[in-house]
């Protein structure tokens, strides 16, 4: 059993920034580390090679030598939390930048992978995906902000969503 007592990011495979087609096509908790063993982020993905390949941070980190890429398999419904536990243990300094706020903090704070997610929203994992990196879809959510906020109501509100289900209650 991994636990943080006997974990050890050297001894976890790995892999150069350079060699990232070589990686497991798996759920995977990742750590970047730079040359020294630091780990300098932890993140977590469904499948760690296709993840790596358009990684936001891929660009920055390849221009640094010596950065490797360890990984644990993890059960995918557990990447979340083994993502957070060592992220707090761990306290990698690029992950102090990530955002507070918005679906995907909201979305991680209930333990909700991107597909899972879709699938209760019904739609793709890539519409999810592109929501929250801001892609499409915002303009869209920024107008529901503002007429809620304009009109003091909630978007079940605005939309009737409460009526809806309440005539479905009685149905």
């Amino acid at each position: 059993m991994l636990t943080l007592e006997n974990f050890h990011v050297l001894s976890l495979p790995c892999m150069a920034i350079e060699d990232l087609a070589k990686l497991p096509e798996t759920p995977c908790v990742y750590l970047v580390v730079n040359s020294q063993g630091k780990v300098l982020y932890v993140g977590k993905s469904e499948n760690l090679r296709k993840r790596w390949k358009s990684h936001y941070k891929l660009s920055s980190l390849i221009e640094e030598s010596g950065i490797r890429i360890s990984y644990v398999e993890v059960q995918e419904d557990l990447l979340f939390k083994v993502e957070r536990a060592l992220i707090n243990a761990l306290n990698p300094p690029l992950n102090e930048n990530e955002p507070s706020k918005g679906i995907a903090s909201l979305r991680q704070k209930v333990g909700l992978t991107q597909r899972q997610l879709a699938d209760l929203v019904g739609v793709t994992e890539t519409t999810i995906r592109n929501w929250e990196n801001n892609r499409s879809g915002v303009e869209w959510f920024e107008r529901v902000a503002k007429l809620c906020d304009s009109l003091q109501c909630t978007p079940n509100d605005l939309f009737g969503y409460q009526k809806i289900a309440e005539t479905e209650e009685k149905a």
